[in-house]
């Protein structure tokens, strides 16, 4: 049992460590996107002196170099399965997701339904069913779900139901 639990807690720590991997890519792509733009604008500017022209196209040169190294970079993750969520476009996202998060995803459209609550059990087998994947273990399922999201809650014993917080306006 122990060590089912440590398992589990090892297995959402490296979840954890993807999304902060994917979270690092994205800034790092998005500085080199400026950098690239800011060099493009330089291109433009500076047409006058041919030394600086032959300096820009070998910058030019670089950044297509970068580029299809890019371009295969990804044309080689997409070709592995793996856990991470690919920052590309919405059809590769469901490619790379998590088996958790789209399961969590599925748990989250079926509580928003019930406004009273669902049993676990209930929510269990229509997880299963929207998903086509098996939960091996609810409970931490659950405990997981709503540490992610905090406005799911257990109001009682194998009850779970999305609490919205109200306003005191």
């Amino acid at each position: 049992m122990f060590n089912e639990m440590e398992r589990e807690s090892l297995r959402l720590r490296l979840e954890q460590l993807n999304d902060k991997e994917i979270t690092l890519m994205q800034e790092i792509q998005k500085e080199r996107d400026n950098i690239y733009s800011k060099l493009r604008e330089l291109d433009g500017k500076d047409v006058e002196s041919p030394t600086i022209n032959k300096k820009l196209s070998l910058i030019n040169l670089a950044g297509a170099t970068a580029q299809k190294l890019k371009q295969t970079k990804y044309s080689n993750q997409q070709s592995l399965p793996t856990n991470n969520v690919s920052p590309l476009n919405s059809a590769t996202q469901t490619l790379h997701r998590s088996k958790t998060s789209i399961q969590r995803e599925e748990a989250l459209k079926i509580l928003n339904k019930q406004e009273e609550g669902i049993r676990g059990a209930r929510l269990r087998t229509e997880i299963e069913k929207g998903t086509g994947m098996k939960i091996k273990n609810m409970t931490t399922f659950m405990v997981g779900l709503m540490k992610h999201h905090p406005e799911v809650k257990k109001p009682y014993r194998g009850q779970y139901a999305i609490q919205n917080e109200k306003s005191f306006e």
